[in-house]
């Protein structure tokens, strides 16, 4: 029987939040970042017993035992197989599924989405090329002050003023024209010829969150030409609804910080960037999208909006204070101007007052309610039941039902409106299923806490939620140290968790939890779904990091020891113990710094390979 490929089954998995799909069903409340707990539908739950994590991508219910990922939950709870819950959340989440009614139709889909990519990446190659040998355009891009270096993260290119430039190119690369028009980098004309829709446009590509190129936006260079801005139509790798440019670089910023910026340009998000301020995005295109928020939720708590102070500008931030209220994610609004009250954009922000005259700015940014108090008319009793009633839709949207009522209390206070949705024309909702459902008891393993030490559980979280320590780890933990049989841990669980997350930076120099708990057992899932949430400072981080290693390095030579009956050989291994021991003395009193630290690690870890080597050989 016909089915969806690994790939496809993978990029849905990532694509779906499965706390949104979960609240179609169950109410959940917001407990930390990505973080939901609810009743678990699965038992008679008196009390929020399940808990959601988005980031990971796993539901767990401590009660029941109940958990698994997005696909387990639809399954248990519609009673479907595991083909019904793939489509189901396809259809609830907007993500087009190949179809598998024809099997040459799926391979075809599936070798379209290939023959795209692989002229996205001959595109921006050519692109980049010709950039760097066009002097024109590199002293154009000099003036708006970008650099080379940002000029080269962001992959910036240029489209020569030529028909058929790339067309010419792809053509030799055995590429037909009819492929290009499918990848939306040529166009076709009524009289049937082909030619390339960008030409004499800087050319900044579109990447999705892992990376990949899946579109481009093109700039005009001369004043009056237009349109100003030309992007690529919707293709099978690219639709501007679900895309938010940036967010592949900015995911990490984002998530620190627990705030994004939603600017509207490609240069406004790429100015800010290379300003130091990298917790931002670009909706460039289109509006901001339901599933831009979803997206965005994963990693930020609040969104800054930037307000555009005529009627359609309004009514956007209208809708976008509508969309991430909806997500559970605070918007704030603000507006730029010029000392003469001129308002521009935060690409030229930027450029005439810098990064600390902008977050200056993102200071004053207002409530969402002051904006609209502000913003919609209210002087008489008709405005004013219209404002009412238009701000309890909006607070409706809230899913924590104790902040609702706690804006619901803040308009009751300021408007003498009664602080509930009476009235409210009530929203349509999934329906849920009624009656009992039979508990059933899961079949995955039960981890024995008792048996793993809090120390190593805290030791793998603070490597996995740092990225600087992350980095550190890699150094330490490198393919010769992990090949040589030496487990600084205990725990067999957490040395797999630990190996598998240091194996997919080394890969990606990125770390996606996701991605991470599909590779894992059942007994590690659900370790990594219970680590608490925790935040350090990146050198507080650092430092535990490395005193925890070396005390884990002493533990392991203390193991060793009790291994042998080799008298020299133990007392060689004391020795050893004992620089360990007086080095951690000096790192907790801070006597030398952290790199000094981590090399001092990386060279004891030599001396850790040798005497694990000799025990062995004995």
């Amino acid at each position: 029987m016909a089915f969806y490929s690994n790939d496809i089954i993978s990029q849905l998995k990532n694509h779906a939040d499965i706390a949104d799909v979960i609240q179609q069903f169950v109410p959940l409340k917001a407990s930390g970042t990505n973080r939901y707990t609810g009743r678990c539908p699965f038992h008679d739950d008196k009390s929020p017993s399940m808990s959601v994590n988005s980031a990971i991508g796993i539901y767990k219910c401590f009660a029941c035992n109940a958990g698994g990922d997005v696909f387990k939950f639809v399954m248990e709870h519609e009673k479907v197989d595991f083909k019904a819950a793939v489509e189901w959340v396809a259809r609830a989440t907007g993500f087009e599924l190949p179809s598998l009614s024809n099997a040459k139709e799926n391979k075809a889909a599936l070798e379209e989405r290939d023959l795209v990519q692989r002229l996205n990446i001959l595109a921006v190659e050519w692109f980049e090329k010709n950039l760097a040998e066009n002097k024109e355009v590199l002293d154009y891009l000099n003036q708006r002050g970008i650099s080379e270096e940002t000029r080269k993260k962001f992959r910036i290119g240029y489209a020569p003023n030529k028909r058929e430039g790339l067309l010419a190119l792809a053509i030799r690369q055995g590429f037909s024209p009819r492929q290009l028009v499918q990848a939306g980098l040529a166009t076709e004309k009524e009289n049937g010829g082909v030619s390339d829709k960008f030409r004499d446009r800087l050319m900044i590509p579109i990447q999705n969150l892992t990376g990949n190129v899946i579109a481009f936006g093109g700039r005009v260079l001369q004043k009056d030409a237009k349109p100003k801005y030309m992007n690529s139509p919707q293709t099978v790798l690219y639709d501007k609804k679900n895309t938010l440019f940036g967010l592949h670089h900015s995911k990490q910023g984002i998530a620190k910080a627990q705030e994004v910026i939603i600017v509207e340009g490609y240069f406004d998000l790429i100015s800010l960037y290379q300003a130091g301020i990298q917790n931002v995005v670009a909706a460039s295109g289109t509006a901001l999208t339901e599933f831009h928020a979803t997206l965005l939720a994963r990693y930020a708590k609040t969104a800054y909006l930037v307000f555009d102070g005529d009627s359609a500008g309004k009514e956007a931030t209208l809708r976008s204070i509508e969309i991430v209220l909806a997500k559970s994610i605070t918007p704030k609004i603000f507006s730029l101007s010029r000392p003469n009250g001129e308002k521009i954009d935060p690409d030229n922000f930027i450029q005439e007052r810098g990064p600390e005259a902008f977050l200056q700015e993102l200071k004053t940014a207002e409530n969402w309610l002051d904006y609209l108090t502000r913003e919609i008319q209210h002087d008489n009793p008709e405005d004013k039941a219209n404002f009412i009633h238009r701000v309890k839709s909006i607070i409706s949207l809230i899913p924590d039902v104790e902040l609702s009522q706690q804006y619901l209390n803040l308009l009751s206070e300021r408007f003498g409106t009664e602080a509930s949705f009476r009235g409210l024309k009530p929203s349509l909702k999934v329906s849920q299923k009624t009656g009992l459902i039979k508990e059933e008891k899961s079949s995955q393993i039960d981890v024995s806490w008792k048996a793993i030490s809090p120390t190593e559980l805290r030791y793998v979280n603070l490597i996995l939620q740092n990225p600087a320590v992350l980095k550190a780890a890699t150094l330490i933990f490198n393919l010769e140290f992990v090949s040589s049989g030496i487990s600084l841990l205990e725990s067999p669980f957490l040395t797999d968790i630990l190996g598998l997350a240091l194996l997919q930076y080394q890969e990606t120099e990125t770390l996606n939890l996701k991605s991470l708990a599909n590779n894992l057992s059942d007994e590690c899932r659900d370790i990594l779904f219970s680590l608490p949430e925790e935040s350090w400072k990146e050198e507080n981080a650092i430092r535990e990091f490395l005193e925890m290693t070396l005390d884990f390095e002493k533990r392991f030579a203390e193991r060793m020891r009790f291994r042998t009956e080799d008298i020299e050989f133990k007392l060689e291994l004391t020795t050893f113990t004992t620089k360990l021991k007086r080095l951690l003395a000096d790192c907790k009193k801070m006597k030398i710094t952290p790199n000094e630290q981590l090399q001092q690690i990386l060279n004891f870890r030599q001396e850790l390979q040798l005497f694990h080597r000799t025990l062995q050989g004995n």
